[in-house]
């Protein structure tokens, strides 16, 4: 086992690698525009990894240390108890006027509190995963996509726990940096570029193939799918992290790959049909709209989407309505 961590870690510096070679070919095309323009990139990817990264890292650190399942059967009680007290002081349900009277000091009560902070942790996940999942399809660029994982994955977090008002421990906290690390090495590496003609054929609909553009935008969209499906994974990972009471083992936090495919999918798959409507829709419309399109094909083609989506769609708030149409 410990010789497969150690392929799998040299496989991600090759990665990590072809993530920073994505880096000097973008600083190299600012530099091709103007001499200045290459540091003014290099610039604000330095404001945009402090305020987006560094910053969440350190609220995140600053967040007391209260969650981690037990192994031994014998602690869930003790652990019940303290949870459920901490509970008392968490201020989204002091917000929501949650009912502490009626909660029990066992599993039950737990369970019942658990619950009732599901649908909020959908809502934080549904926001970042459809947000990497867009904004790595139109990026088509590697270190875009590792910085857009890296930036959503840690605020994700960041919001998770404070959701559940605490955090792992250090050490499991140092897991799941791994796995954004990971993530953030395989979407912005490209390396999943080689399965998206796969996933485009099998979780896609295949009635657009024949439409102009189509193979590039099923790739993009596919791109994009397999980065919020790595989202999602580490999504599930925080959120067992602070849900369960008792594992046996490590494995237990870990959900199945379908798992991660189904829930992705049920997150994107409103987006991805006004992606396909869009589609068809443009392969009929003999205006200058198909000269412009082949400009950038894949940005036109999810803007017009997400802007669809966000005046049909019934499962959004006000708030997200005008942020995808700010985004589209």
């Amino acid at each position: 086992m410990k010789i497969v961590k150690k392929i799998f870690a040299f496989i991600s510096i090759f990665l990590i690698y072809l993530v920073i070679k994505e880096l000097l070919g973008l600083y190299a095309y600012a530099r091709s525009i103007h001499p200045y323009a290459g540091y003014a990139l290099l610039f604000t990817i330095f404001c945009f990894l402090c305020y987006f990264v560094f910053i969440p890292i350190f609220k995140i650190i600053r967040i007391p240390k209260r969650y981690a399942p037990t192994r031994d059967p014998q602690k869930i009680p003790n652990l019940i108890n303290l949870r459920i007290k901490n509970y008392k002081n968490n201020p989204f349900l002091k917000r929501s006027d949650f009912d502490f009277t009626s909660v029990s000091m066992d599993k039950d009560g737990h369970d019942k509190i658990v619950q009732f902070l599901e649908p909020e942790m959908e809502k934080i996940r549904k926001k970042y995963v459809t947000q990497v999942f867009y904004s790595t399809s139109i990026a088509q660029n590697g270190f875009l996509d590792a910085v857009l994982i890296l930036s959503a994955s840690v605020n994700l977090v960041k919001e998770l726990f404070q959701l559940y008002h605490g955090r792992v421990s250090n050490r499991d906290l140092m897991r799941i940096g791994k796995m954004v690390y990971y993530s953030m090495a395989i979407g912005g590496s490209e390396g999943v570029e080689y399965a998206t003609d796969e996933i485009a054929t099998k979780v896609f609909a295949k009635g657009i193939k024949g439409i102009p553009f189509a193979s590039k935008i099923l790739g993009s969209i596919a791109d994009g799918f397999v980065n919020a499906a790595l989202l999602t994974r580490i999504s599930l990972i925080t959120e067992n992290y602070c849900k369960f009471i008792f594992i046996e083992s490590d494995r237990a936090l870990y959900p199945s790959y379908r798992t991660i495919i189904s829930t992705t999918r049920i997150i994107t798959s409103d987006l991805i049909e006004k992606i396909f409507a869009e589609v068809k829709h443009l392969a009929k419309d003999k205006t200058s709209q198909i000269i412009l399109t082949t400009v950038n094909p894949v940005g036109y083609v999810i803007g017009k989407a997400i802007h669809r989506f966000a005046d049909s769609s019934e499962k959004l708030t006000p708030q997200q309505r005008e942020f995808l149409r700010d985004t589209s």
